[in-house]
C-alpha cells in the first residue's frame, strides 16, 4: 500500500524487456539451449505480474514436459477406487511391497507370491505405465533445477518408472484448491489412477471415473507459486493451495462411506429384499459407515468376490478417445437409447436446458462486449474506431466469431428436431437461431426467401 494515502498499489508497470539477451544469459547459467518452437505465454495475468524463471523453461523443453498454469507439470487419468490388487497386476515385486509395508495378504498369511491378494493401503495409489514415464521425466526436471538452478543435491535420482515406486504424489480435482498425498506403489497398461475410495474422495471426488491429474509432491513444492495465479474469478481453481497429508475416512464424502467392507451378504440381507427397503435402512450388510470414528476405519476391507484381473483390453475409456465433444454426447445419447429405462428425451432437454442454451446464450453476450485486436501491432480496442482501423493504419478483427458463437447451435435444433422436449425447449432454440441470424445475416450459401425482404 502507498505509505502516503494509504491506498492499495500495483507493483508492477510496463516496461520493455530484454528477452533475447536474458534468455541467452539464462541458457549459459543452466547450460541448455532453447529448440524451436521455444513457447512462452503472451502476457502475464496474475496479480502482480511475476514471471517464471526461463531456466525452469529451458530444461522442461529439454525433457519434454509442459507447464500448468501454476508452475507444476502434471498428468491427467481416469478414476477407479480399488480396495485389494495382486502384486503380478501392478507389476512390482513382492520385495519391493515387503519394504512398503505389505507383510501379509488378507487372509493374514506371509507376502511371498505375486499372486497374492493384498489389501490396498489408503493413500497408496496405482497409476497409468504412461504416466510412470511422465513423471520420471519431471523427477529428472526436478533434479538438474535442483543441481544447476538452486544449487542443492539432486532428490529422485530415478532413471525409470519402477524406480519411482514408493515416491509420493499430489492428487489433484478440477476446480479445487486442496491436493491429496499418495504413494505410487504400482503401474497399470490402463489409463486409469487406482486408489481407495476414500483417498478419491478425499480430493471432493465420488471415484466415479472423472478426470484428475496427478504431480509429484516435490514439483508441488518446489515449482508451485501462488504468485503465479490470477486473481481475477477462479483463478485460485485447479491448484494446490493447500497439501492435506493425510486423509481421514470419516472426512471423506458420503459416498464413500457407502462401500460393503464384508466377505459374504448375511442371509438376512436376502430376506430384507423381499421387504424392499431403501438400501439406506439395510443394516445387516457391514459398510465403511459403520467403522467411522474407529480403528478399523482404515483397514481390513474386504470383498465378497474375486477378480481374474485388474482391466480389460481397453486402455482407455470412450470418453477419452471420441475427438469432438459433438461425438461424446451422441454416443451417450445412443447409450441412452439401448436402456429401456432411461428417458431419452428427458436426458436430452435437461442437456439442453444445463448446456446448450447457457451455451449459445454466454457466447452471444461475449460477441456483443468482445473486443477487436490489431493484425500488427497487436493492440486491443474496446470498442471499434470510427477510422476502422488501428492507429497503426493495420486492419482490426474481432475476438470472437460467429462459428464459436453458433458452435453448438445446429446440434441443439437437431436435437429439439428429433425428440419430444417440448413446445417450450423448441421454441427457445429456434428463437436463438432467429437471433443469431438477426446478428450476423443469414449464413453463405443459406438460400434467400421473399419473406428476407
Amino acid at each position: 500500500r502507498c505509505e502516503e494515502c494509504g491506498r492499495k498499489a500495483t507493483g508492477y508497470t510496463y516496461q520493455k524487456f530484454p528477452l533475447k539477451t536474458e534468455l541467452v544469459q539464462a541458457q549459459e547459467r543452466i547450460g541448455i539451449r532453447a529448440q524451436e518452437p521455444f513457447k512462452g505465454v503472451k502476457d502475464l495475468i496474475n496479480q502482480d505480474r511475476v514471471a517464471e524463471p526461463l531456466e525452469k523453461g529451458l530444461v522442461r523443453q529439454s525433457y519434454g514436459l509442459s507447464v500448468f498454469k501454476d508452475g507444476t507439470v502434471r498428468f491427467d487419468a481416469t478414476n477407479s477406487p480399488l480396495t485389494q490388487f495382486k502384486p503380478s497386476w501392478i507389476g512390482t515385486p513382492v520385495e519391493k511391497l515387503r519394504e512398503m509395508g505389505y507383510l501379509h495378504d488378507v487372509d493374514g498369511r506371509q507376502l511371498e507370491d505375486p499372486d497374492q491378494t493384498v489389501e490396498l493401503f489408503m493413500q497408496d495409489v496405482i497409476i497409468p505405465y504412461e504416466s510412470g514415464s511422465y513423471l520420471t521425466s519431471t523427477s529428472k526436471y526436478i533434479d538438474m533445477l535442483l543441481k544447476k538452478f538452486y544449487g542443492k543435491k539432486p532428490f529422485y535420482c530415478v532413471r525409470t518408472p519402477e524406480e519411482l515406486i514408493g515416491h509420493l504424489v499430489i492428487g489433484l480435482a478440477p476446480h479445487t484448491s486442496v491436493g491429496i498425498v499418495g504413494r505410487i506403489v504400482g503401474y497399470t497398461e490402463t489409463h486409469v489412477c487406482f486408489g481407495t475410495p476414500n483417498w478419491h474422495s478425499a480430493k471432493r471426488r465420488d471415484a466415479d471415473g472423472d478426470a484428475d491429474s496427478i504431480m509429484l509432491l516435490m514439483d508441488g513444492l518446489l515449482n508451485f507459486s501462488r504468485q503465479f495465479l490470477s486473481d481475477r474469478i477462479g483463478g485460485l481453481m485447479d491448484a494446490p493451495l493447500i497439501v492435506q497429508p493425510l486423509v481421514m475416512p470419516h472426512e471423506s464424502q458420503s459416498q464413500a462411506h457407502n462401500l460393503e467392507v464384508t466377505k459374504s451378504l448375511p442371509l438376512e440381507f436376502f430376506k430384507s429384499t423381499l421387504m424392499r427397503p431403501k438400501a439406506s435402512d439395510i443394516s445387516s450388510v457391514e459398510m465403511i459407515k459403520s467403522r467411522l470414528e474407529t480403528e478399523r476405519q482404515f483397514y481390513d476391507y474386504f470383498f465378497t468376490h474375486l477378480t481374474s484381473s485388474l482391466t480389460t483390453s481397453r486402455s482407455r475409456s470412450a470418453y477419452s478417445t471420441l475427438g469432438s465433444m459433438l461425438d461424446k454426447f451422441d454416443m451417450q445419447i445412443k447409450n441412452a437409447e439401448l436402456i429401456d429405462v432411461v428417458n431419452t428425451s428427458e436426458i436430452v432437454s435437461n442437456v439442453i436446458s444445463t448446456h446448450l442454451v447457457p451455451d449459445i446464450m454466454g457466447n452471444l453476450r461475449a460477441y456483443a462486449r468482445q473486443k477487436f485486436r490489431c493484425t500488427g501491432c497487436g493492440t486491443s480496442y474496446r470498442r471499434m474506431p470510427l477510422i476502422q482501423t488501428c492507429v497503426c493504419g493495420r486492419d482490426l478483427i474481432p475476438t470472437i466469431t460467429r462459428p464459436s458463437v453458433e458452435k453448438y447451435l445446429k446440434l441443439a435444433k437437431r436435437l429439439v428436431d428429433k425428440y419430444d422436449v417440448g413446445t417450450y425447449q423448441r421454441g427457445r432454440i429456434h428463437a436463438l437461431s432467429d437471433e443469431i441470424e438477426l446478428v450476423f445475416g443469414k449464413s453463405t450459401g443459406d438460400q434467400a426467401l421473399l419473406t428476407d425482404y
